[in-house]
């Protein structure tokens, strides 16, 4: 009977890490089918986009290099099961100034008669970068942050499958345009 029980536990957490890692295969290369591009014809992909999984409330930093000399269009992209906009700021990395923070930056959005300002938060952002820096893309998924919490083991509590979601962001350069003669 004994061993009866763990073999009934093996399969509850193997189906567990199933049903989280078919989730998480979803989120793979989500960047790339859902953000949307720039409509700059010379803005190209950078390796530097990802894809994640995300629980509502959740913050993450994605992490990359801006060259100098460089356009960068920055797109984020969720699965539509989730209504809210998300949240982000363009950190530099060295001296930690935000650059841009889309909640700020939605007092300069238009809105659409009848939509809702709450749900209007630009979802992406253009610079050029004058020096080569490292910058840090802050994102918050909409919600409550996660409850911290521990099962019996002290272990921490795994989210619920269904406030899984996918999160994308897409990250475009092209050499800056001399101006002038």
């Amino acid at each position: 009977m004994k061993g009866m029980t763990r073999l009934f536990g093996l399969t509850a957490v193997l189906s567990g890490l199933l049903v989280l890692t078919s989730v998480a295969q979803d989120c793979n290369n989500f960047h790339k089918r859902k953000c949307y591009s720039s409509d700059n014809a010379f803005m190209r992909y950078n390796t530097q986009s990802k894809s994640g999984m995300f629980v509502l409330g959740h913050t993450s930093d994605l992490v990359f290099v801006a060259h100098a000399g460089q356009d960068y269009n920055i797109s984020l992209c969720q699965e539509k099961k989730v209504e809210e906009p998300l949240k982000f700021q363009v950190i530099d990395g060295r001296s930690q100034d935000v650059l841009f923070d889309n909640q700020n930056a939605a007092l300069d959005v238009p809105v659409e008669e009848g939509a809702d300002p709450e749900n209007t938060l630009p979802q992406s952002f253009e610079f050029t970068a004058d020096a080569t820096k490292k910058i840090i893309i802050r994102i918050t998924a909409p919600g409550p942050p996660p409850e911290e919490g521990s099962d019996k083991k002290g272990r921490k509590d795994e989210p619920n499958p269904d406030d899984l979601f996918c999160v994308g962001v897409l990250v475009e350069n092209m050499p800056t345009p001399m101006l002038g003669f």
